[in-house]
């Protein structure tokens, strides 16, 4: 065990906020506690695809791109149609080469969950790049 409990005696979604600010400041230690943080709590209340997520996100900053889809794939068998599991998984596998793959996770987070955030900023970048496109194009 990492003894985040006896350092920091937080409850669960006090654990999560100082997970997120360790990932945050993106240095290697305060990564590596991020990661004790989430398998902390898995172990305490299961792996939930949030946790396996922030895991993914912990191995993904320090280079270890085929564990984090291996962590991503554990919660996409806990819930197939997570957002951010999915939008986490299309960006791994943009890391891995897998372009296929990250179409084919984007495309699926945009038809289950059109209303997400994620999905919403992507197309109003999908449209700002149309228009640029298509003004370059007019312009020549």
């Amino acid at each position: 065990s990492s003894g985040i409990n006896a350092e920091w005696p937080l409850r669960p979604g006090s654990q999560l906020s100082l997970a997120a600010l360790n990932i945050a400041m993106a240095d290697t230690k305060s990564i590596q506690t991020a990661y004790y943080v989430y398998q902390e709590l898995a172990d305490k209340f299961g792996p939930t695809p949030i946790l396996l997520n922030g895991q993914a996100v912990c191995f993904l900053l320090q280079g270890k791109s085929e564990q984090a889809e291996d962590v991503l794939q554990k919660a996409l068998d806990k819930d197939s149609g997570h957002p951010e599991t999915l939008i986490n998984l299309s960006i791994v596998s943009q890391f891995l080469g897998a372009k296929d793959s990250a179409k084919r996770y984007i495309s699926q987070v945009k038809d289950s969950h059109p209303d997400h955030p994620y999905v919403l900023r992507l197309q109003e970048k999908e449209k700002l790049f149309d228009e640029f496109s298509s003004a370059l194009l007019s312009n020549r």
